[in-house]
């Protein structure tokens, strides 16, 4: 059988997603890796099924689709695998115009620690301490098989390990703490908050939607915020993107499905 991989984004309007799966579809192609594709659920191109059907066009009959997502959900659990064509599975054969593809949905990065890792090295860069306030920041999903709010919480409490003494999370919509509570809560706390979000790329989300909630310009790096006349100085870092941990990731599913 032929392999192939293809990397599935959600889609964007106005971010840089595209250009982050570009970027680390490139290097696993300078890696040495063959038959390296990019997809998308929505709105960018190439779309899921394009993708696919130019992979069996292409003479590909063994497909690891990896979800470029921080979590598991409905989305990579079901959506995905549907446009693949398989189901509601993460193995299976699709019928692809008349062609046998078998395929293979990879889980998204969920619980592992390089997101902590990436978290703390925003941290640092934003010349946080342990006694700076840590904002961690989540989409949220009104889903309830979506582990996005776990996979926040978690990397929260892991920073609360670590000895940061000021942590708190939110979420843009769907759960709680809201972002702008969680912010207020850690002004009674601290002058100087980090916002560190787990997102994949930026967009309207955190450009506009986010901003608004942590009192900053859009498209902004943070500002000074009166919270409750209180003024607190918020320093907003970049999603995690194309982190070249997150391609290890990557290949190291690429590495397995190959055998290697």
């Amino acid at each position: 059988m032929t392999k192939g991989i293809l990397i599935v984004g959600y889609g964007t309007r106005t971010g840089n997603l595209t250009d982050i799966l570009e970027s680390q579809a490139a290097r696993l192609r300078a890696r040495g890796r063959k038959n390296i594709y990019v997809s998308y659920f929505r709105i960018s191109e190439p779309t899921i099924p394009d993708a696919i059907a130019k992979m069996a066009a292409d003479g590909i009959d063994d497909v690891l689709a990896i979800p470029y997502y921080i979590a598991e959900g409905r989305m990579t659990l079901e959506l995905i695998p549907e446009k693949l064509g398989i189901g509601h599975t993460s193995h299976g054969v699709a019928d692809i115009g008349g062609r046998k593809v078998k395929v293979t949905v990879a889980p998204a990065f969920g619980r592992t620690r390089m997101l902590t890792n990436i978290l703390t090295d925003r941290i640092a860069q934003a010349g946080g301490s342990k006694d700076t306030g840590i904002l961690v920041i989540g989409h949220g999903s009104r889903d309830m098989h979506d582990s996005n709010r776990e996979i926040v919480e978690l990397n929260a409490r892991r920073l609360g390990d670590m000895g940061y003494r000021h942590v708190a999370y939110g979420f843009n919509e769907f759960c709680g703490p809201e972002i702008s509570d969680a912010l207020a809560s850690l002004a009674k706390e601290t002058d100087e908050v980090i916002v560190t979000p787990l997102f994949i790329a930026n967009g309207v989300h955190l450009g506009e939607e986010i901003a608004e909630k942590l009192g900053i310009s859009n498209y902004s790096k943070g500002g000074k915020v009166d919270i409750g006349g209180k003024m607190i100085c918020v320093k907003y870092m970049a999603p995690v993107e194309d982190d070249v941990r997150l391609l290890e990731s990557i290949d190291a599913k690429v590495a397995d499905f190959y055998g290697e």
